[in-house]
Order: C-alpha cells, then structure tokens, then sequence
C-alpha cells in the first residue's frame, strides 16, 4: 500500500481539508464578533497563531488514531474488519460540505449585502444631489472610507520629504476623483507623520475603515514606492505591491496604485477613471517642490515667494501643465489675499493664469474653483457660487472645494446651508484649520457665537497661533451682544496682523477711544499700503 493511499485511508486528506475550511469560518466569525465586542487586535491574532499550530496536531491525530464506537484507539490497534474508518470518511464529508456552504454563505453576505448596494447607490446619488444638501458623511458607508498618511521617505536625505509628501498628496487628489469613496483630507492625514500611532487609534480619530500607506527611496531618476493597503479594526493587508520604476513611470504608478485601491475596497468607479493628468518628470519634480513649501505657510511671503518660483520652474518646462498652473494661481490669490502687492497686480495675475486654466481643463476643479476666487474678489457671487457650485458637486469629497463653495454661499447670506457644507468638509478632513477657520466664520457671520467660540477653541487645542479665530469670535460678540470690552479682549489675541488691527480700530472706537483706533488704523496702513482696501472700507463703515 503506497503512503498516498495510507494518507487518504487514514482521513489525513479529509482532515486538512476539514480543518482548513472550519479555520476559514472561525476566522470569519471572530472578526466579525471581535469588532462588535472591542476585543483588541491581538486577540484574532493570537485565534489565527493558534489555529496555524492546532493544523499539523490534528494531522499527526489523524494519521496516529481512529476514531471508533468503543471511542479513539492507535490505528495499530484496531483489527482490519472493525475501522469503521470509511463510515468517519463519510461523516467529514458530510461536514466539509455543510462548512463550505456556510464559507459561501459568509462570503456572498459579505460581497452582496445590503449595505454594500446602499454604498454605490449612495455614491451616486452624493454626485447627482447639491452638496449643500447632503448630510456630513452620508455619501459613503465607513468601509468605502480611507485615509492616506504620508509616504515615509527612505532615501536617508530629509530634503526628499517634498517627494515621498507630494507624492502622498496627489495619491490623495486621485482617490477623490474616484465616485463611492471617502477619502480624508490632507490636513488630517498629515498629522501622523512621523507618528507612532496605533492603525486603530488613526481609524477611530479619522473615522476609516483603511488607510494607504507606505515608504518612497528616491536615488537620481529611480524610484522605488512601496504601497500597502490596510484595514484599521484588524490591521489586516487588504493589498501591497512595490513599484521599482524610472521617474518617468511615476504618473502611470499613480494610476495603478489607485486603481488597486479602489479593487480592493470593492468601490464601483461610476465611470471615472483613475487617470492621473502627465508632465515631465523634471516639471512634476519642480510642481512637488512648490507644492511642500506652499502647504507650510500661505500667509508669509517668503515661503510664496520660494513656491512659486519652483512653479515657474515648472511651467518654464511644460507650460501647459495643468498642475502648476493651479499652484501658480494659489500662490497670486495669497499674496491678493494678503496684501502681498499691489491689488489690482495680483488680482490681474489670478486672472491671467485663470484664462489659461479655463483654455486647457475647462472642467477640471483647479479650474472652476479659480474662476469662482475671481469672481469673490469682484463681488459677482452668484457667478461665484454657480462655478464653485459645479465644482462641488463634481467633486463632492474635496474638501478645499467644498470650503469654496461654502464660501460662495455665505457671500450670499446662505449661511445655514454655509455651515451644512462645511460640516460636510470636517467629516472628511476633522484636524484641518482651514476647514475650522471656515466654520467660525460661518458660524460668526450667522450669530453663533457659541460655535464659534466652540470651534475656536478646537482648533487652538491643535495650534495655540492659528490665526483668525479670535479675530471672528471678537467681531461676533461685538456684532451680536455688544460686549467692547470682551470682543477687545479676544481681539488683543489674534496673531494676524490685518485681523488684529482691523479689529481692534473697530472696537476701540466703538469703546470711545479714537486715538488708539486710529493708532491701529494707522499700522495696517504703513504694513499693507493700498492692499487692505476692504478692510480699510470695513473700519471707516464701523466709524460712521
């Protein structure tokens, strides 16, 4: 008798089959009840490590002992004529098959439910409705939810951090293009860099089901990105795969990484496609560099100055890059915002860049949110709100867009459905400042102090010199109760310079002091110059 005939004589064969399918459906369960019971991650670590050993002893029991009437004796022992050795065969048929039909009952409930049909018709429904409508993260259910934290950089030389950032962030900008995902905004992705933090922790904080991380080794025109999709509740690796390309495949990288994620998630792209716009990888370099320096700063000088000359740099190599003429744009609309030069200058800039945008990507979101911007500065808000309008609702997960388009509608006096969209852009991106400043202004332009105030201390929790806040709670409290001396107070606290004066020579001479009004008014003028028209309108409305 040859050993393969022993094997299946004995059971072994059926054995490892059995075992195998029963640990498939333990497994199954465990993560299903673990989750539900908090059982912590090295719980269903420790089941799986135990089932791995148990494999090999119930082999061994197999092959060593017979299971009989008068109960489980040595297979030695056992006289030929009585092994009821087939009829136990039968019975671990019988069993596998029940097993195996519960594993596909497990897995079509889990490919088929139907919260996974509310995911896609949800999705589809969030491109189809006004984003002012649609309630903070009701678009997608939390499985088809993802953040992406930053690539960490392995090429030992901390100045390729603008490399393995940027890379992370258009990663980001890919995702959000794909229809049926949540994705988190960069803000909040961004603040585990360099954190030791449980998936878990990130998952519950963020509120995703996976996240997307990874390393970038940068080495002259190679690249090595290695990428690994993970689920949060178990940290289980849904996908992973290492590109060890030239510099010049980094678009198409971008491509085949996104599309991997979506598969893996199982999300439906309604038609959009993952497609990551080209350039030359000398320009896309340069665009990556702007980029990293514009994130850190926007509101100082130095650091616009230094982004767009890496955007020049850029275009000076691909002029019609769509990308770098967007940051370009950022960059003029700043300095407009900022009193960085003179008004109708950067204003002109904003304008210029924004036709060429309109020439070559009429409909990408870069696009129409500049057109929108324009039309702020010139106080035509319904066309402002009309182009933001569309951008939103062709990109509802992107939260600077939603943030502009919030803007538009407060310029309008709309600002409960404002406060609706911005709720909307914190449930995806809930540590940014930016979307927090937009909420306090919303909030302080519709009388709320107390979610003002509310939402001024979070963000001060996050960074005790972030600027605005108490300029909006100061003016709100002045505006709503009349309170000088508390609006002064906050006001005396804003790190902003323009914020800071402007309010301050509102409220004192609101408090009967004219000369220390007109001292504060004064430092904005000699600081700004012609820049600060609006506010300057602003202060001598207030004096009368």
């Amino acid at each position: 008798m040859s050993f393969i005939t022993e094997l299946k004589r004995r059971n072994v064969v059926r054995m490892a089959l059995l075992y195998a399918v029963a640990s498939w459906v333990i497994l199954q369960i465990a993560d299903v009840l673990f989750e539900q019971l908090g059982v912590p991650p090295w719980a269903f670590r420790l089941v799986f490590g135990l089932l791995v050993l148990g494999f090999p002893i119930a082999l061994i029991f197999s092959w060593i002992f017979e299971l009989t009437p008068e109960g489980v004796k040595r297979t030695g022992d056992v006289v030929p004529g009585e092994s009821v050795v087939a009829q136990t065969g039968q019975r671990m048929n019988l069993l596998i098959v029940v097993l195996l039909v519960i594993a596909i009952g497990l897995l079509a409930a889990d490919r088929f439910s139907p919260s996974g049909d509310r995911t896609s018709a949800d999705s589809k429904n969030s491109a189809e409705l006004p984003v002012s409508t649609q309630q903070p993260g009701a678009a997608v259910t939390p499985d088809a939810s993802i953040a992406v934290l930053p690539f960490v950089n392995m090429s030992g030389d901390p100045e390729n951090d603008y490399f393995s950032d940027g890379l992370s962030e258009e990663l980001l900008n890919t995702l959000v293009k794909l229809g049926g995902l949540k994705v988190t905004g960069r803000t909040s992705s961004f603040a585990f860099k360099d954190q030791n933090v449980d998936l878990r922790e990130i998952g519950e904080t963020l509120n995703v089901a996976s996240v997307l991380e990874g390393s970038v080794r940068k080495a002259g025109n190679r690249v090595r990105i290695t990428a690994q999709l993970i689920e949060t509740r178990n940290g289980y690796h849904l996908w992973s795969e290492t590109f060890d390309r030239e510099l010049d495949d980094i678009f198409v990288i971008q491509e085949e990484i996104a599309a991997q994620v979506a598969g893996a998630l199982h999300v439906t792209l309604l038609g959009v496609s993952a497609a990551v716009e080209g350039s030359d990888p000398e320009a896309y370099e340069e665009y990556l560099r702007g980029v990293y320096v514009l994130q850190r700063n926007p509101d100082e000088l130095e650091p616009l100055d230094r982004a767009q000359a890496h955007f020049e740099k850029a275009l000076g190599i691909d002029p019609e890059y769509v990308d770098a003429l967007a940051g370009m744009f950022k960059v003029w609309d700043f300095k407009n915002r900022n009193g960085w030069g003179e008004f109708l200058e950067t204003l002109g800039r904003m304008k210029q860049i924004a036709g060429e945008l309109e020439r070559l990507a009429p409909e990408n979101p870069q696009t129409l949110s500049a057109i929108g911007r324009i039309a702020i500065v010139n106080f035509d808000y319904a066309r402002s709100e009309k182009y933001l309008g569309r951008a939103a609702t062709r990109y509802p997960a992107s939260v600077p867009v939603l943030g502009e388009y919030a803007t538009a509608l407060s310029l309008l006096g709309r600002y409960p459905e404002a406060i609706a969209v911005v709720d909307r852009a914190s449930s995806l991106d809930p540590l940014s400042l930016d979307v927090m400043r937009w909420k306090s202004f919303f909030n302080f332009k519709a009388g709320n102090c107390g979610a003002a105030e509310e939402v001024r201390n979070r963000a001060l929790e996050i960074e005790p010199d972030a600027g605005r806040y108490h300029y909006y709670s100061a003016m709100c409290i002045f505006e709503t109760s009349g309170e000088v001396s508390a609006a002064i107070a906050l006001a005396e606290k804003e790190p902003l310079g323009w914020a800071r004066n402007t309010a301050l020579a509102i409220l004192y001479d609101a408090a009967g002091d004219a000369s220390k009004a007109q001292t504060y008014f004064d430092a904005m003028v000699a600081e700004y110059g012609d820049s600060a028209s609006y506010q300057y309108g602003q202060i001598n409305a207030q004096w009368g």
